[in-house]
């Protein structure tokens, strides 16, 4: 398996399209797409990653979502239960000692899986327009697989680190990052006869928290 690296603003970025398997990968998509079709996804912009806007002119605070597409935790849908999910099964495989070990040879920083070994898991559906604005993630590293329905029915929908580096989107690419890294998805644009029918981008995001 090869990564490639990427440093942005002296910080790490790893990402390969060889992490999971074909089996893996479509096991991951049936089960993202049932989430969908039973209507499991929430829109709630303030869910996400969030900022305060005070008004010029009342004072007034507000919170504001950064996001706008539609999520759910996989911890809550299969909470005391996660052995239900194919996917929590799958992606735990990021926890696999010499993997770890492969990381952190490539920058020290990766060691942190290691030594931090609480995951939660988001499943993220982008359809037309629907986009994340810049943000940083509260845990040590952000790991995210990005999975759709081939042949690829959608454009944009592009990761982009530190406004500066876009990693394309690309079925079963895995990639792994500093949660502190500025990042932000970049708005999916759909067909008008492709709207709505679960051809969009779906992110399977693992948050690696202490």
């Amino acid at each position: 398996m090869e990564f490639s690296f990427k440093t942005i603003n002296s910080i790490p970025v790893l990402y390969t399209d060889e992490f999971y398997n074909e089996e893996e990968l479509d096991a991951m998509f049936y089960e993202a797409e049932k989430i969908r079709q039973l209507d499991l996804l929430t829109s709630d912009s303030t869910s996400g990653a969030t900022i305060q806007v005070k008004n010029k002119d009342t004072g007034e605070i507000k919170t504001e979502g950064l996001s706008n597409n539609q999520s759910v935790w996989f911890d809550k849908i299969y909470a005391g239960e996660k052995r239900l999910s194919d996917t929590l099964r799958i992606v735990s495989k990021i926890y696999d000692g010499k993997l770890i070990d492969y990381l952190a040879s490539l920058h020290p920083y990766f060691i942190t899986m290691r030594q931090n070994k609480r995951t939660g898991t988001l499943l993220s559906y982008y359809d037309e327009s629907e986009h994340y604005k810049n943000h940083r993630d509260s845990s040590f590293v952000t790991v995210l697989t990005w999975l759709y329905k081939e042949p690829k029915a959608f454009k944009g929908g592009e990761f982009v680190i530190e406004n500066d580096l876009k990693i394309e989107c690309v079925r079963g690419r895995v990639v792994f990052m500093p949660s502190y890294a500025l990042h932000s998805v970049v708005p999916v644009v759909m067909p008008k006869d492709k709207i709505g029918k679960g051809l969009g981008r779906y992110t399977v995001t693992q948050f690696v928290e202490n």
